[in-house]
């Protein structure tokens, strides 16, 4: 019998990973160190995993959270 294999992670995996480790590094900071959670806190950090613009980050952020159902952070 074949061995299946899974399918290479997309670009747009990739996107989603990165935007679930800037969230969760944000909430890892709110609730770990105390840091508020803010939405300037979430585009720097979503800046940092996407390797874009805060502004850039935080829309590739929202998109993913439409994508998921979650009201526009716009």
């Amino acid at each position: 019998m074949p061995i299946a294999r899974s399918p290479l992670p997309t670009v747009s995996d990739a996107r989603h990973d990165a935007v679930t480790a800037a969230a969760l590094a944000v909430i890892r900071r709110a609730l770990v160190e105390g840091v508020p959670v803010t939405r300037t806190g979430l585009a720097e950090e979503a800046a940092v995993t996407l390797g874009a613009s805060p502004q850039a980050a935080l829309a590739e952020v929202d998109d993913v959270a439409q994508q998921l159902g979650v009201s526009s952070l716009r």
